[in-house]
């Protein structure tokens, strides 16, 4: 009962441990500076030195939120007892004296973790010898062939760059089927703000007493504007506030986010924890810090713009009971919730609209590995552990973590609720975004197919080149769209364009390649216009004929990209977030 008045804000945490203290005859612990003399076998109950009062004292500290108020008590009493100076600490306090001395060992495991559980599945180790000497092959064999058969050159090298198309038109048309049976099932969810006046979704059954702890960690760095709104977010969630364990994750030299969060009163069941400066400055870093801390046996990860829907942890429960513990992680749905800002953002939400509304669950509907997105995956933390957390080399974690469940044999599924985002509305904050975005996927592919018998073995068949056409076909696909565009120019230049073939070969390789390319790009701006008229934003749907346009830039992000992976490869590029102007006029809604 006093975890949820705390996590409510009826009851301040500080106020009710010296409340608690005084009935108890103990002493309330936060002003005072105490260090860690033994580790006793319960972590809520800890024997200390009083740093104010000398070595000479015998004290011992209780977490005063950890156990009833009889229990407490009763601890208190058996503690003077044995002539003991007993103090009551609050959750952050005890934190505070039994985490000093080891942070440095904690931090030394959330950077290499995953490098003891298997060097081979982290991003830290160089690529295999074999992959660094196969584009300089392939450009070898280009130049050879151009000399060797100059005349077919052109029409080949057209089919094999409009290959990864065809194969990423294929993943959208088997993503189009799931998003058409879904909907038949439940509508999507719809902005907050287009339905504020409904009732809270509650996609579940279970009583509230028979609910988990649920631990939600939040990294933040650079968001001091941010957390007002955040914490207003995270409190309206639809599940008990006793049971939620909210962890603000925040860098050591982020002062100025530490000085907001200080400044904020909290609610009870939020918790500020500080990473120690060191080895590589990443989100997945700073997650595998926090893991180590959390309380709930289940985690969902959100971005500091988030706004969930509602409903979506209880929905997220619902899957997880109504499947087996092979079923490690499920995947929210994203969305924007500022489409119509500029072209950057109406492309975005289309870009958003096709992955997760039609991609993803199409994935999982056959079984394929599933590349999990940024923010509102919801984990079992025993599964989470099992496969070694998130690799802190590795700038999109996630989606290499979504293939890492996979070679372990654990599943990952889709959900209907959505949590909507904020789309980068300036070029300079999406390019960087982008370019990390796709760093990310290379470095993920490249770790995945480094011993590519062993992901052969782990996958299976079907996985294995699901994986292929997915991830690899898209990699491809970004980089080699300029060039088709580029081998185009050259025909229209030579006045070669539409020439009659001189060869039987050399028509068939230049019908093929039209073939593919035409039914990639009719197929890509098909489904994204199915997909925003499925979200009920049909006015995003004219827009998609500009997609190839948005392509040539998300191509020289690529390109960036590639650069960076070579001379940079653990560079994290922050995303701003609450830059948008409809962030800006809700809070003067707000405050007016």
């Amino acid at each position: 009962m006093h975890q949820a008045l705390i996590a409510l804000g009826w009851v301040g945490e500080a106020d009710y441990v010296r409340e608690l203290a005084m009935i108890c005859g103990a002493e309330a612990a936060e002003d005072r500076q105490l260090r860690q003399t033994g580790n006793a076998a319960n972590p809520a109950v800890i024997g200390v030195h009083d740093a104010a009062l000398g070595a000479g004292q015998a004290a011992i500290a209780i977490d005063a939120l950890a156990f009833a108020p009889d229990v407490v008590a009763a601890l208190a009493q058996e503690a003077r007892s044995r002539g003991l100076r007993v103090f009551l600490a609050t959750r952050d306090k005890m934190a505070e004296v039994q985490l000093g001395p080891f942070r440095r060992l904690m931090l030394d495991d959330a950077i290499s973790g995953l490098g003891q559980f298997d060097p081979m599945l982290s991003a830290k180790q160089p690529a295999a010898r074999w992959q660094k000497l196969a584009l300089p092959a392939v450009l070898v064999a280009g130049l050879a062939g151009s000399f060797i058969a100059a005349d077919i050159m052109i029409p080949l090298v057209l089919l094999l760059l409009a290959i990864p198309l065809l194969c990423a038109a294929v993943i959208r048309l088997v993503g189009l089927a799931a998003l058409l049976k879904a909907r038949q099932q439940r509508p999507l969810n719809e902005p907050p703000l287009h339905r504020a006046a409904k009732a809270p979704l509650r996609p579940t059954r279970q009583a509230d007493a028979a609910l988990p702890v649920y631990s939600i960690l939040i990294p933040l760095y650079d968001e001091a504007d941010v957390l007002p709104r955040l914490v207003r977010q995270l409190s309206s969630l639809d599940y008990p506030a006793g049971l939620l364990d909210i962890l603000l994750v925040l860098e050591e030299a982020d002062t100025a986010t530490r000085a907001a969060a200080a400044a904020i009163d909290l609610p009870g069941n939020f918790r500020t924890i500080v990473v120690p400066a060191g080895g590589p400055r990443t989100k997945p870093k700073a997650l595998n810090f926090a893991l180590q801390l959390v309380r709930g046996s289940f985690l969902v990860v959100y971005d500091a713009e988030d706004r969930p829907d509602a409903g979506q942890l209880r929905e997220a429960l619902d899957r997880f009971a109504g499947a087996g513990p092979e079923l490690a992680c499920v995947q929210a749905h994203l969305n924007t919730y500022n489409p119509d800002a500029g072209f950057l953002t109406r492309q975005f939400s289309l870009e958003y609209s096709v992955l997760f509304d039609a991609i993803l669950p199409g994935l999982e509907r056959l079984g394929l590995p599933l590349p999990l997105g940024g923010t509102s995956n919801h984990f079992r933390i025993s599964a989470l552990r099992a496969a070694g957390a998130w690799d802190p080399y590795n700038v999109t974690e996630d989606a290499d973590l979504g293939i890492r469940l996979a070679r372990l044999g654990l599943r990952t599924a889709t959900i209907t609720s959505t949590t909507w985002e904020e789309a980068p509305e300036d070029f300079g904050n999406w390019w960087r975004q982008r370019t990390r975005w796709l760093k990310g996927w290379m470095q993920t592919y490249l770790v995945h197919m480094r011993r590519p018998r062993r992901l052969y073995r782990e996958l299976g068949m079907f996985q294995f080149l699901g994986l292929q056409v997915l991830m690899g076909g898209i990699l491809v696909s970004v980089l080699a769209h300029p060039l088709i565009y580029a081998l185009v120019g050259y025909e229209l230049w030579s006045g070669q364009f539409m020439a009659a073939p001189e060869s039987t070969v050399e028509a068939w390789l230049l019908g093929l390649a039209l073939v593919n390319f035409g039914l990639g790009l009719a197929s890509s701006i098909g489904v994204g216009v199915i997909a925003v008229v499925v979200r009920g934003r049909w006015w995003l749907a004219p827009h998609a004929i500009l997609m190839p346009v948005y392509w040539l830039l998300i191509s020289a992000a690529g390109y960036r990209a590639l650069i960076q992976l070579v001379r940079q490869p653990f560079l994290w590029e922050k995303t701003r977030h609450g830059q948008t102007r409809h962030d800006q006029a809700a809070e003067g809604r707000r405050i007016k």
